[in-house]
């Protein structure tokens, strides 16, 4: 089966052209670029000199150049992950500096790094806190956590006077617009220069409103053109205070990021079923080593771009080579002063637009991963609520203020609340539920209406995927009118059904002979000339058990101390 989406230009294991590889590379350069405003922030809010400021961010690009070509690896995951400096790291980062030092809050990152890559090793383990209805939580959230900031961006608005800018509106819009019209209308390749065109026209926009200020010019101006980076590194202490919330921080990077690998191997499989744990626990791995190397660097954490991501669902073009590219010319942007310092000066409008476009795409992607299994009152319970309490963060400010300290890296954004909330519901509403089932079939006495509630019954239950269910019970239903056939004293039928997120499994039992599986060739134009009705009748149970073959992935029959087993096979 092929599984390579056709919507894709140029899927994971391509390589684009040289002139699309560039052009693709520098737009994922450029917008992430763009989150170097995290870094400038935490050296502000630390209080940093203007030497060590500069060092901070320089550091943070080399960090995310090396830990986006980690991550298109073999270490890594594989997938085009463009890293940023991590949003969700950079309060939690903030106070610890403030609280101990930069140097107690880098090393102490650097061993939550070492903890992360520990934890990598596990989650092929830990599936189970993975289902597409978390998952599908935590993508959609990630996606809702940036329409707040995006929005206010896009409209420049102001919570003192409660207004909007006219001016941020007209940058935003012909951002936004210039995005969105290429990457709706445009034909063949032309929607990969949709991100960077809408940016050069917002630049020229905002230059033209007046947007970028005269401070920003200096900036420029007065930044060389070349120049080699310097890091500045602090004396690294550990700091068992600072540890907890750290690597509080931490996990949640690690739950945000199993949402946007989630999201890039959706993206790159045209029949995904379920999360392939390997890929998560390398790329939760290679993330840990990235925030090993920041820290112990003397610059705060990596993540992973949601902003990038969709940029690769919005262009069609997902290839590695495209990461390795991009995080080579993150590295080489760390030796460019004066483009660092222009893409640091982004007009607000342009930033906002691109989160803007970005919530689209994740909140629809979010939402069709949710809805890829079969729901039951459990599961929408894991999924209203947890979405209740994410969404709660902004509509109901200050809800979460009265909670102790060390618990708000966990209620600071609409996806840690919503993804930590989903993880635990999930846990939770597991209680109960058994991943055997078994159906008593009477031929002749138990209607075939019950089959099917049966089948629908512990589809939902267990939350498997609908194909899956559909076509298992199409080949229960075929399996059972065939013994029902060959069954004239109307013996009884056990039927055991087994799931797991790899399969699901239907195991029928029943006295007698086992059914034969071996298709032989008909010679229908003899059968059709026969009065010999049991001829007939063979004929048709081979056609049944030809069936089966196609129905299940696997089939096999046997029979031991007098009871038959059919054995049915649904790869899930």
């Amino acid at each position: 089966m092929n599984d390579r989406p056709q919507n894709l230009l140029y899927a994971v294991d391509e390589r684009p052209p040289p002139r699309v590889l560039g052009v693709m590379a520098m737009q994922h350069m450029v917008l992430g670029l763009m989150f170097m405003m995290y870094p400038v922030i935490a050296a502000g809010e630390i209080g940093l000199d203007a030497a060590a400021r500069q060092a901070l961010v320089t550091t943070a690009t080399l960090a995310v150049g090396f830990a986006t070509i980690l991550q298109a690896s073999p270490i890594g995951s594989g997938f085009l992950a463009v890293a940023l400096p991590n949003p969700l790291v950079l309060p939690v980062f903030v106070g610890a500096a403030r609280a101990g030092g930069l140097g107690a809050a880098c090393g102490t990152l650097a061993v939550c790094g070492l903890m992360q890559m520990g934890l990598a090793r596990m989650l092929p383990r830990l599936r189970v806190l993975f289902p597409p209805e978390v998952c599908g939580v935590a993508v959609t959230m990630l996606g809702v956590s940036m329409i707040g900031g995006g929005v206010r961006r896009f409209s420049g608005f102001d919570p003192q006077t409660m207004t909007v800018s006219g001016g941020s509106l007209a940058v935003g819009f012909a951002t936004f617009g210039t995005i969105a019209a290429l990457s709706v209308w445009s034909k063949g390749q032309l929607r990969l220069y949709a991100m960077l065109a809408g940016c050069v026209l917002g630049y020229g926009a905002a230059a033209a409103l007046g947007k970028l200020g005269p401070e920003a010019w200096t900036a420029v101006a007065d930044a060389p053109l070349l120049g080699l980076p310097v890091p500045h590194i602090p004396a690294l202490s550990f700091s068992f205070d600072l540890l907890t919330p750290l690597f509080i921080a931490i996990l949640l990077t690690v739950t945000d990021s199993v949402g946007c690998f989630i999201t890039m191997d959706k993206m790159n499989k045209a029949h995904w079923a379920r999360t392939d744990m390997k890929v998560l626990s390398r790329g939760v791995f290679a993330e840990g080593l990235a925030n090993t190397l920041a820290g112990a660097a003397g610059t705060f954490g990596v993540g992973l771009s949601s902003a990038n991501i969709g940029l690769s669902f919005a262009s069609g073009v997902t290839a590695r080579v495209v990461g390795m590219a991009a995080g080579i010319l993150l590295i080489a942007a760390a030796f460019v002063p004066k483009l660092t310092t222009l893409l640091i000066h982004m007009p607000e409008p342009v930033i906002g637009a691109v989160l803007v476009f970005t919530a689209a795409c994740l909140i629809t992607a979010g939402m069709e991963l949710i809805m890829s299994r079969m729901l039951n009152d459990r599961r929408m319970l894991v999924i209203g609520l947890s979405m209740i309490l994410g969404l709660s963060v902004q509509s109901v400010p200050g809800l979460y203020k009265s909670l102790p300290a060390w618990f708000e890296p966990l209620v600071h954004s609409e996806l840690t609340v919503g993804a930590v909330v989903a993880l635990v519901l999930n846990l939770l509403f597991r209680i109960g539920i058994a991943r055997r089932a078994t159906l008593e079939f009477q031929p002749g006495t138990t209607p075939l209406g019950a089959v099917y509630d049966f089948m629908e019954r512990q589809g939902s239950l267990w939350g498997a995927r609908r194909d899956v269910v559909q076509r298992a019970t199409q080949g229960l239903v075929e399996a059972l009118e065939t013994l029902q056939q060959s069954n004239p004293r109307g013996a009884r039928v056990t039927v055991e059904a087994t799931f797991d997120e790899l399969a699901l499994d239907l195991r029928l039992r029943y006295p007698g002979a086992a059914m034969v599986l071996e298709p032989a060739a008909l010679d229908m134009e003899a059968l059709l000339d026969s009065d010999d009705h049991g001829a007939l009748d063979t004929a048709l149970r081979q056609v049944s058990a030809t069936l089966l073959t196609r129905i299940a992935d696997r089939v096999s029959a046997s029979n031991r101390n007098g009871e038959a087993m059919l054995y049915l096979h649904f790869a899930h």
